[in-house]
């Protein structure tokens, strides 16, 4: 049976609160990574792990909007939103959480051979 589980960060500046949806940025990675080669999320989901245990966001966002700078792939379209939407209000105590959404949405996609593209 599966469970419906949902994961959430909230943010408080003053009046107004924002949700980070931790499950939904899951998903988003899971489905813009669907189609990329094992190797190549390999090489990509070790580089983030480096990134998010010494927390460098620095590091972390550069190496994955550098990744997902794909204009013409819609798979990564909900992923561009939900980064667009958060990456500047993220505090650091949420980092760790965030990244590690990102990287387990990605290898959830290991051994999808489903239209798989070719290493790049």
């Amino acid at each position: 049976m599966k469970e419906n589980k949902k994961a959430f960060w909230i943010f408080k500046f003053g009046e107004w609160e924002e949700k980070l949806n931790l499950s939904g940025l899951k998903e988003a990675a899971k489905e813009g990574f669907k189609n990329e080669s094992d190797n190549y999320k390999q090489k990509l989901v070790y580089d983030l792990l480096e990134a998010a245990k010494n927390k460098d966001q620095n590091r972390f966002f550069y190496l994955l909007l550098k990744t997902i700078n794909k204009p013409k792939d819609a798979n990564f379209k909900e992923l561009w939103e939900k980064l667009d939407k958060n990456y500047d209000i993220l505090p650091q105590e949420a980092f760790v959480n965030f990244a590690y959404s990102i990287i387990v949405g990605i290898m959830s996609t290991y051994n999808n051979n489903k239209g798989q593209r070719k290493n790049e």
